[in-house]
């Protein structure tokens, strides 16, 4: 499904077929789009990914526009990277990014109470240790964090999982005694903060990408397992054979069943996203068919406890199309990289692939192109 899908978007760019409303799915694809950070930001692999797997949404923003006097709506997400983060926003973030629940023991706050959107955020990281109040007794949800507090945060979390037996780099602004001082030490030495040269400035208010570069970093930072390994294999491989499997019997059912149990997030969106374009097969007088080219493999990259890399090589097919006026035959190659994420019920799940950039280039639209004109 995913060459019908790429194969599908080449002949929309040709206005060959319309693209249709996307599926009703756990979130739509155009909440996966990041309309204010390029590729150019220092930032824009980790908010990607944090975007992707659902461990931040974004804010939301819709617009109208009018085309050929029909009125359409445009959805889009910023993420504001530069703008500040709150205690209970980095909260909130902290606990999806783990996948953490609440503890045995609750420590309650007089200024968070049930009917807050964070109330949950808080309870869970105060039943971990991670989060204590000021010394006021209060937690103060809404004051903007500074990097010194989200670096205590961050290392209270992650002890139970990450080695931080190492000394790193003493700052001249967080003394000894300091309240930070042992959490930045101790997370500079692993590469979770870096500073700025002989500082570290610990009462400036932290931005919200600043907030998800360090969090990524620790998740990094987390060992996985050989059972992990085995795993996410398994995950990437199942979501290949069986998704083959199913488009060739046409199940759109089971087909949607498989990306529930295999994928997450963005990936999740984009293989229902898919499924909606295939229908318009059904109103038309077009022959599709794939086949796989001999086997694909399957390696691990990178494994840690919550976050995954799986490389996929010799991933391909032969694709056979037959429409009014036109018909073709192609390879095409997938292969490509697979990242996945541990959810809070322990299983992996697929939230982005990335297919390789010379596999997917110019030869593509001129063989479509040719085999329309």
């Amino acid at each position: 499904m995913k060459a019908l899908r790429i194969f599908l978007a080449l002949l929309v760019s040709f206005g060959l077929f319309s693209a249709s409303p996307a599926l009703a799915a756990e979130k739509s694809i155009d909440l996966y789009y990041m309309d204010d950070v390029d590729y150019e930001h220092w930032a824009y692999e980790e908010l990607e990914r944090f975007l992707y797997a659902d461990i931040i949404d974004g804010y939301a923003e819709t617009e109208t526009y009018e085309e050929d006097g029909e009125e359409y709506e445009y959805t889009y997400v910023s993420i504001k990277p530069e703008n500040t983060i709150t205690r209970a926003q980095f909260t909130k973030m902290l606990v999806n990014a783990m996948n953490l629940s609440v503890g045995d023991t609750v420590k309650s706050f007089p200024d968070v109470k049930p009917s807050d959107w964070y109330y949950e955020y808080v309870n869970i990281a105060s039943s971990r240790g991670i989060v204590t109040g000021k010394t006021d007794g209060y937690f103060q949800p809404n004051d903007k964090i500074t990097r010194d507090q989200m670096a205590v945060m961050i290392y209270r979390a992650f002890q139970p999982t990450v080695d931080f037996s190492a000394t790193g780099k003493a700052f001249q602004d967080v003394p000894e005694g300091n309240f930070a001082y042992e959490a930045v030490v101790k997370t500079s030495a692993v590469g979770i903060i870096k500073g700025y040269g002989d500082v570290f400035k610990p009462r400036n208010n932290a931005t919200r990408a600043q907030a998800v570069v360090m969090i990524d970093r620790a998740l990094h930072q987390e060992p996985g397992t050989d059972e992990d390994k085995l795993e996410i294999i398994q995950i990437v491989d199942r979501n290949i054979k069986d998704e083959m499997k199913f488009t060739e019997q046409q199940d759109l059912e089971a087909l949607k069943a498989l990306y529930r149990e295999t994928t997450m997030g963005y990936h999740l969106a984009y293989s229902l996203d898919g499924l909606d374009m295939v229908n318009e097969f059904e109103e038309l007088d077009v022959t599709f068919t794939m086949e796989p080219v001999g086997e694909h493999s399957s390696s691990v990259v990178s494994v840690n406890k919550r976050l995954a890399q799986v490389r996929v090589d010799n991933l391909r097919y032969e694709v056979s199309m037959t429409a009014p006026n036109m018909s073709f035959n192609m390879t095409i190659d997938l292969s490509g990289t697979a990242y996945l994420k541990k959810n809070d019920d322990g299983k992996w799940k697929i939230y982005n692939i990335v297919f390789d950039e010379e596999n997917l280039g110019q030869d593509w639209e001129e063989e479509v192109a040719t085999a329309i004109n």
